[in-house]
């Protein structure tokens, strides 16, 4: 029997407390087409392994959700529409939809569809309750290997009542211990605890709130691009001006924050950098930890890179630090309902936005059949998401990179609804960006 995590309950006090669900989402683009069969078995095998769990509420309604495999998932959507490279983003939005809900057991999607190159593009849509970025690249993986090595019936299943009110039992004291030390130490320095929050973790990232009313009722969504520069490029680039993937990923990023008129010379950006130490037979959701790096925003002449790796290197190194110094009581969050949590003071974290390098994505992750995706898109999305909300995120870019075959794919997000309003305002000053350090690009 496993419980759901802190992170795990703030994303889904996100899809039904808050209103604003997040969703993760993987796209491939082969150029060649993946048969039907091949996505078929993929789709059962993901059906076996994590992704199929659902979240249950508990007896005792101190004690935390439970996690159990779900015999429930949504078919393989296989369309036999053409996609055309001026559309695929659109297809890729269209996979997003309200039938994925971790309550019901369906957080999740696979879909293809041919694309107009004569291949076959394919998504992979999740609640972001179920899985983060690792546990879907870690369940896709198993998935293609044949049945996974942790599979869903490793959560367990619904118990009689009486079981789970005795393990709910158990589960309140083991959260009361926490809390008691807490309230010890706040009763011995006096330190109120509302409005702050534990750093180092997932939920940093975030910065829930209700939808604010707003007299604006123009529709927007955040502006959504995708470029894809080559791999080889993007590293003699990094090598050249004395940095590494991440922190020339960091440089672009801050740069495109300078140029969308965020700031200036002189300021100092605080990115949100999510880390992964995810092992194979990990039964979690959600247990990606946020570092953050402060960059300095420099001339636009400046390319050097040096700076923002030492500061990268540095943030990493004191990660474990500052979560040994966390104050917040999680263990009373999680135990507090949705109305309640939702009227707590959150301030921001202060961080501009979130900057996600995947890497070099595993090879069992990025071929399907045998066949090689040739770009990978990595994204997470707040459906829904109105001006307002943006606004009370403090505004800012969410982007993730990530790297297969011979192309480095940058996903990017505008969370600025009063300096970026559209796709081509931001593709075209990201385009200014990626030429400063000499990279060619193709826009999805």
């Amino acid at each position: 029997m496993a419980r759901i995590g802190f992170a795990d309950h703030l994303f889904l006090r996100m899809h039904h407390g808050i209103g604003v669900p997040v969703f993760n989402q993987f796209v491939w683009r082969f150029e060649r087409a993946i048969p039907d069969s091949e996505l078929k078995k993929l789709h059962f095998n993901l059906s076996q392994g994590l992704l199929s769990r659902q979240v249950i509420a508990p007896v005792l309604p101190t004690a935390r959700r439970r996690w159990i495999a779900s015999n429930a998932s949504l078919p393989l959507d296989l369309s036999p529409a053409v996609v055309s490279e001026d559309t695929l983003r659109c297809w890729a939005e269209q996979r997003v939809t309200d039938r994925l809900d971790p309550e019901r057991g369906t957080g999740w999607q696979l879909a293809a569809a041919p694309s107009s190159e004569g291949g076959t593009v394919v998504s992979l849509v999740c609640s972001h309750t179920i899985a983060d970025g690792a546990a879907m690249i870690e369940a896709v993986r198993q998935a293609n290997r044949g049945l996974p090595a942790v599979a869903a019936a490793d959560l367990g299943a619904r118990l009689p009542v009486i079981s789970a009110l005795r393990q709910d039992i158990g589960d309140t004291i083991t959260q009361a211990r926490p809390i008691a030390s807490w309230a010890v130490r706040t009763a011995r320095d006096s330190t109120p605890w509302i409005g702050r929050r534990a750093p180092g973790t997932a939920s940093s990232a975030v910065a829930p709130r209700r939808r604010v009313p707003t007299e604006n009722t123009d529709p927007w969504r955040p502006p959504y691009v995708v470029v894809e520069c080559p791999a080889a490029q993007w590293h003699a680039a990094a090598t050249r001006w004395g940095g590494s993937s991440t922190s020339l990923f960091l440089g672009v990023m801050t740069a495109l924050t300078e140029r969308l008129g965020r700031a200036s010379f002189g300021d100092e950006l605080r990115w949100s950098v999510p880390v992964s130490d995810r092992r194979s037979d990990d039964l979690d959701a959600n247990s990606t930890k946020i570092v953050h790096v402060s960059v300095a925003v420099p001339e636009p002449e400046d390319r050097d890179l040096t700076r923002i790796r030492k500061a990268t290197k540095t943030a990493l190194t004191e990660l474990a630090d500052r979560e040994s110094g966390a104050s917040v009581p999680l263990e009373l969050v999680q135990m507090l309902p949705d109305r309640l949590v939702a009227k707590l003071p959150t301030p921001p974290d202060g961080a501009e936005g979130l900057c996600s390098n995947l890497g070099r994505l595993p090879h069992d992750f990025r071929t399907f059949g045998g066949i090689a995706a040739d770009s990978i898109s990595a994204r997470a999305i707040f459906d829904g998401a109105e001006k307002a909300f943006a606004r009370s995120l403090g505004g800012g870019s969410t982007a993730w990179a990530c790297e297969s075959a011979d192309t480095v794919t940058i996903t990017v997000h505008g969370m600025d609804p009063d300096r970026v309003g559209t796709d081509d305002e931001l593709s075209g000053t990201l385009a200014e960006v990626l030429r400063r350090w000499g990279l060619t690009y193709r826009f999805w």
